[in-house]
C-alpha cells in the first residue's frame, strides 16, 4: 500500500508485530550517546560518525557540524511535508500539532544543538492505531526518508548528561528549543526513541525529527527558508495620527524566541517610532509588552517586561532622552484575539505604545 505516489513505501514486515519496546526508565541511559543509523548500501558516506561519540568534557567546544558532509539528493520528491503518514491511518488517528509558514526549531546536527528557521509541521499519530511496534516505527521511516535521499546526522541523544549541560544543563528547556514532548534515552540503538534526519536538496535543507516514545509516533518537518516579510513598519505620522485619537497603538516586532532579543528586520519599525518621538518633543511613551497565552503565565509576564525594555533601550539608544519612555510587561492579560489559533496568538504578541 503506498504512502505517497513519490514516497517509497513503508513497509511492514511481520515479525515486526512481535518486538517489544526496550526503553528505559533510569536516567542512567541517559549517560550514552545514541549511535547514527548506518546508511543503505547505495548512499553516500555518511556525515557524521555511526558509532557513540567519545566521552567529552562538559565544558569542551563540540566539533561544528560540516553541513557540506551530507549529501544533496537528485531523486524527485513530493511535496511538503515529504513523509506521508501511514496509508492505513484513519484522519481521525492523526494530529497536526503545528503547521506553520515560518518559525524556529532546534535540532541535533552530530553533537551541536542547532537553530534552524522556515516551514514547520508536527504530526503524531498512536502506534497502536497502526498495530506496530516501537522498532516497527523506526524502520518503516527510516525505510522512507532513506528513499528520499535523506541521512541520519544526530550522535548524542538529547537526553545526554554531557549534551544538557553544554547547552545550558536543563533538558526541559533543551526539548522545548526541539518542540519536543519528554523522551527518555534507549540502550538498544535500534529503537533509539529519537531520530535527527537531514536532507538536503539542490535549493533548501529539510530535516526531519522522529520520535517514537510513550506509545506515539511523532514526526517534525521543518524546510529552511527565510522568513516573507509580512508585516511592514507603521509610519510616524501613521503612529502619531493614532496616538492622538486612541492613545494606544499596536506594533509588531520580531523576537528570537523566547528571548528579548529584537531581530534585524524589526529596525525599520524601531527607526518610526524614533521618528515618531524626535518630531514631537513632549511625547512620552509606555511600551507595553504582552504574549500570547502560550506557557507559564509568569514566565510570559517575564519576557513580555524584557522585551518592552528592550524597545525602550532601542528607542532610547537613539538619543531619545531615557526619561521619556517607560517599560511593562502585561504577559497574557490582555489578548486581542482568540489564543486558539495560530492567527489570533500572532496577534496577541506585541508591543503596544501607550500615551502617557
Amino acid at each position: 500500500m503506498r504512502l505517497s505516489t513519490l514516497v517509497l513505501p513503508l513497509f511492514i514486515a511481520a515479525s515486526l508485530t512481535a518486538c517489544k519496546r526496550d526503553q528505559t526508565e533510569s536516567r542512567e541511559a541517559a549517560k550514552e550517546p545514541v549511535a547514527a543509523a548506518a546508511q543503505s548500501a547505495d548512499s553516500p558516506a555518511p556525515a557524521v560518525a555511526s558509532e557513540a561519540p567519545a566521552a567529552v568534557s562538559a565544558v569542551a567546544t563540540v566539533k561544528p557540524f560540516d553541513l557540506e558532509l551530507v549529501p544533496v539528493t537528485t531523486k524527485a520528491l513530493p511535496p511538503f511535508p515529504y513523509v506521508a503518514m501511514p496509508a492505513d491511518l484513519k484522519p481521525d488517528d492523526m494530529r497536526t500539532d503545528s503547521d506553520l509558514d515560518f518559525d524556529r526549531v532546534y535540532v541535533l546536527a552530530g553533537e551541536e544543538l542547532r537553530p534552524v528557521e522556515g516551514k514547520v509541521m508536527s504530526r503524531e499519530f498512536m502506534l497502536s492505531d497502526m498495530k506496530w511496534s516501537v522498532l516497527a516505527a523506526h524502520r518503516n521511516y527510516e525505510t522512507a526518508l532513506k528513499a528520499l535521499g535523506a541521512t541520519r546526522v544526530d550522535t548524542v541523544h538529547p537526553m545526554n548528561e554531557k549534551f544538557i549541560e553544554r547547552n545550558g544543563g536543563r533538558y526541559q528547556a533543551i526539548y522545548d528549543k526541539m518542540k519536543l514532548p519528554y523522551i527518555d534515552a534507549s540502550t538498544d540503538a535500534d529503537t533509539p526513541g529519537f531520530e535527527q534526519w537531514l536532507l538536503r536538496t539542490p535549493k533548501a535543507n529539510i530535516w526531519f525529527s522522529l520520535r517514537v516514545y510513550g506509545g506515539e509516533v511523532g514526526v517534525m518537518t521543518i524546510e529552511e527558508k527565510a522568513m516573507q516579510q509580512q508585516v511592514q513598519a507603521l509610519s510616524a505620522a501613521h503612529l502619531s495620527t493614532v496616538l492622538k485619537k486612541d492613545g494606544h497603538v499596536a506594533i509588531y516586532l520580531n523576537f528570537d524566541t523566547d528571548s528579548q532579543v529584537i531581530r534585524q528586520d524589526s529596525q525599520p519599525a524601531i527607526d518610526e517610532v524614533v521618528k515618531l518621538m524626535q518630531g514631537e518633543p513632549s511625547l512620552k511613551l509606555r511600551i507595553e509588552g504582552h504574549t500570547d497565552a502560550t506557557g507559564d503565565a509568569a514566565n510570559n509576564r517575564k519576557l513580555s517586561l524584557a522585551r518592552a525594555e528592550s524597545v525602550a533601550k532601542a528607542i532610547t539608544a537613539m538619543h531619545i532622552a531615557p526619561d521619556r519612555v517607560s517599560a511593562v510587561g502585561k504577559g497574557l492579560d490582555q489578548p486581542l484575539a482568540d489564543n486558539s489559533t495560530e492567527e489570533g496568538k500572532a496577534k496577541n504578541r506585541r508591543v503596544e505604545l501607550v500615551r502617557v
